[in-house]
């Protein structure tokens, strides 16, 4: 299990050191419901490679933005925890070294407030704390490094509670507000920006462009975008000083319909907008068509979505058990759907995650894993895990460049 400096599976010693690369297809982190355990399973083995305790509800797993790391949300137990899936890299100067070692729980948790949103980037983590009538949200930003010194990047308290959202992008904290005037909803309506100076956060600006009952949050390499009850704010991320553009709502739209998730992808121009079981790819730039609808077929609603990790891919898994794969590069065209499962059954469990080392997509239903490659859709092989999951998050030796999409655990 443990790969020490100085023992290679691929050795290359002109410079008098051995580069220790790891073939490995990584780790999935499971939570077993029945056991309250959340378990890492090794994809080389289809073996459990460790069982840890975790009392409270049900988890929603991800990965930290190095994939060494499951980020556990527990909103109704105000807790956040982590394990090390046991995969990373090190730097040692003159090479990289590749190690595999046990998984283990870190000591470090995090308690504020109903953790709900996710959002992993490039280099940072950001949980959002949605508060309650008596907490304000809070912001906390974290990194692969900072957790493997049980230490933070950043934390930002708000003004009063909301059900938020923030990205950290360049040194920038986008963050919502909710101005205390608003008491219907606890949805923020507008979007600040700071920025990190040291161990703080710096107030910029508050954008004077409205997003009512803001909800939902995605960037890739040029644009940023909210989802408003009236369409779309997008922020420039290329422009000086960050500007910002409303797009109102897709026509069309049925009354009370409005876009409420965006997915994104680093390498992909255009973010996806959600609107109910209608998915739009929207080109902010755009002075013709702002709007392209994706075609699920009809009567087809979506259970889950989103980006492989260069953005080859965009999948959308339907409740009729087809996985459809679009090809961004290529005007979004279906490469192809893939009879997955059986249409799924209400109350069963279904979730998704993505590697960052392949091109593989694993489906996490009730008691099995289904692996997909996702340059073809064939099914790879279906692992049995013999007992019950109710969330899962790949971690591993990731690919420079890898990406990450916003999360959301409630």
């Amino acid at each position: 299990m443990l790969a020490a400096c100085g023992g290679s599976s691929s050795g290359n010693s002109d410079d008098g050191h051995e580069h220790t690369d790891i073939e490995t297809a990584g780790r999935l982190a499971l939570f077993d419901v029945d056991a309250s355990q959340l378990k890492v399973l090794d994809l080389d083995s289809s073996e459990v490679l460790a069982s840890m305790a975790m009392d409270g509800e049900a988890p929603g797993l991800y990965a930290s933005p190095g994939s060494r790391y499951a980020v556990a949300i527990q909103r109704g137990d105000d807790r956040v925890s982590f394990v090390d899936g046991g995969l990373y890299t090190e730097d040692h100067g003159d090479h990289m070294h590749d190690y595999a070692e046990p998984p283990s729980m870190l000591a470090l948790t995090l308690n504020d407030h109903k953790p709900t949103h996710y959002s992993p980037g490039e280099s940072e983590g950001v949980v959002f704390f949605d508060g309650g009538d008596a907490a304000s949200s809070k912001v906390t930003v974290f990194s692969d490094a900072t957790l493997g010194s049980g230490s933070m990047v950043a934390s930002l308290e708000l003004e009063n509670n909301m059900h938020g959202v923030a990205k950290m992008i360049d040194g920038h904290l986008f963050v919502t507000y909710r101005d205390s005037s608003i008491t219907d909803t606890t949805l923020p309506a507008a979007v600040e920006r700071y920025h990190l100076d040291g161990g703080s956060f710096e107030f910029e600006e508050r954008y004077s462009q409205a997003c009512p009952s803001l909800h939902g949050a995605a960037a890739n390499a040029h644009s940023l975008g909210f989802g408003c009850s009236d369409g779309v704010l997008v922020i420039d991320l290329h422009e000086a000083g960050y500007p910002a553009n409303k797009l109102s709502n897709p026509e069309g739209l049925a009354e009370g319909v409005r876009i409420g998730t965006v997915v994104a992808n680093h390498d992909v121009e255009a973010l996806v907008g959600i609107a109910g079981d209608r998915l739009f790819v929207i080109d902010p730039e755009s002075e013709t068509e702002v709007y392209n609808e994706l075609a699920l077929g009809e009567g087809v609603g979506r259970l889950a979505q989103g980006f492989t990790t260069h953005g080859e891919v965009f999948y959308v898994l339907g409740d009729d058990g087809g996985l459809r794969l679009f090809n961004p590069a290529h005007h979004w065209e279906l490469i192809t759907t893939a009879a997955l499962i059986n249409a799924p059954a209400e109350g069963g469990t279904l979730a998704v995650t993505v590697s960052a080392a392949q091109e593989r997509l694993f489906v996490l239903h009730n008691q099995s894993v289904v692996e997909v490659d996702t340059t073809n859709g064939d099914i790879v092989r279906t692992i049995d895990l013999g007992f019950s999951a109710t969330a899962i998050a790949w971690l591993g030796l990731a690919e420079e460049g890898h990406d990450h999409e916003e999360e959301h655990s409630h």
